[in-house]
């Protein structure tokens, strides 16, 4: 079950048994009810940061004299494609907890601080999944930066066209130098479908700092690792669906990221 992500957070997620569940995943509350906004455009909108401000365009000429009020009401609305810092309102975000391991999901937790949001996984096995809620994409570039602290054995991940009832891609990054993409397939599988895996020498491994990037457009799937193209791969099953990001631990812990900032785009 979802939870929503407030600011500042700190969360503790579900326990969550089988594979076959989908990832559902808001920070700290259910998922809202309403349905997302599905995004099919071509113009670029602009991001949260440099929305532009309305004010009237007809001047008060007799007294006394009124100052012109800032609209901030776009401002306050969810953005399609935006940076986000994460030290704002993140009530737009939720987030899951997927556990493999013999401990317990509460051994995932997620800190919004410092302009940061913190991961720490204390536990085997945890793959913690954070979604954008309010739209559903077509075609998107997502970008995330990611610093590692703690143990090499972990990864990052990407994933565009999630669905509740279909499932979604994802890349996942590892800190030692190699990635896989995945597919959930939630209809025929119901498990994750290894579709291809590699390495890659533009990882800083260790505890270092990376950015990541992964663009769903038409049936292709593409990865760049710190701005060096690695991978394409096309497949037709899905079309839209929601965009995210995560952190997984494996047999070594704990496993502390940074998550500095996440960027959703036209790719």
């Amino acid at each position: 079950m979802k939870k929503t992500l407030l600011f500042p957070l700190a969360f503790i997620a579900a326990f969550i048994l089988i594979v076959s569940s989908a990832c559902n995943l808001p920070f700290g509350g259910s998922k809202s009810t309403e349905e997302p906004k599905v995004i099919v455009v071509t113009a670029t909108p602009e991001k949260v940061n440099n929305v532009a401000t309305a004010r009237p365009t007809t001047q008060v000429t007799e007294a006394p004299t009124v100052e012109p009020t800032e609209d901030t009401s776009a401002a306050n609305e969810p953005q399609a494609y935006y940076l986000e810092e994460f030290d704002g309102d993140l009530s737009n975000f939720t987030y899951d907890v997927l556990n493999f391991g013999n401990g317990s999901s509460d051994d995932a937790t997620i800190d919004a601080e410092d302009g940061a949001l913190k991961f720490v996984n204390n536990g085997q096995d945890l793959y913690t999944y954070v979604y954008y809620e309010p739209y559903t994409y077509t075609d998107v570039r997502i970008d995330i930066e990611a610093e590692n602290l703690a143990t090499n054995d972990n990864s990052i991940t990407l994933f565009c066209r999630y669905s509740d009832d279909l499932g979604w891609y994802e890349y996942n990054i590892d800190n030692d130098g190699e990635w896989t993409l995945y597919y959930y397939d939630n209809v025929v599988a119901k498990k994750y479908v290894q579709l291809y895996d590699g390495g890659s020498t533009a990882i800083k491994m260790g505890r270092d700092t990376n950015t990541y990037t992964m663009i769903c457009k038409g049936q292709e799937m593409s990865l760049y690792i710190n701005g060096v193209f690695t991978h394409s791969f096309s497949h037709k099953d899905l079309k839209e669906g929601q965009v995210g990001f995560g952190v997984s631990s494996y047999d070594s812990y704990p496993v502390r990221v940074n998550v500095n900032w996440f960027e959703i785009s036209e790719p």
